[in-house]
């Protein structure tokens, strides 16, 4: 599925533009041990676009489609030398733009590193 090709290379590259025609107009976005939160697509396409910026090669070595409209994304990298694993599962709306994203990472220690690393990356420039 193209929307879900686009998101994964997007992510992958850290491409805003190819995330922001993936994204709906609003999109939730969650992260179960931390926080959720309905951002603008732009704003999602913003944060997502950090991801490899905070952990370089980052790549989906997995994708499946769930079931009523929702797909899974698993992605491997490195930050800092440790080995991170997440997993994406999105939602898309009839428009077939995902609208709803939920976050799930491990290792815990790993996936608090990556937090405050991409917490420091969307940081207003001072």
């Amino acid at each position: 599925m193209k929307v879900i090709e686009n998101y994964k290379s997007g992510v992958e590259t850290s491409n805003e533009n190819l995330l922001k025609e993936v994204f709906a107009p609003q999109v939730r976005v969650e992260i179960p041990s931390g926080a959720s939160a309905n951002h603008p697509g732009s704003t999602a396409s913003y944060i997502l676009s950090q991801v490899a910026q905070a952990a370089p090669g980052i790549k989906c070595v997995l994708t499946a489609d769930a079931g009523n409209d929702w797909y899974f994304l698993g992605f491997e990298g490195q930050i800092q030398g440790q080995t991170l694993q997440a997993v994406d599962q999105v939602h898309l709306s009839k428009d077939g733009k995902i609208d709803h994203l939920v976050i799930y990472m491990r290792p815990i220690p790993v996936a608090q590193t990556f937090g405050e690393a991409i917490t420091q990356r969307l940081q207003p420039v001072r």
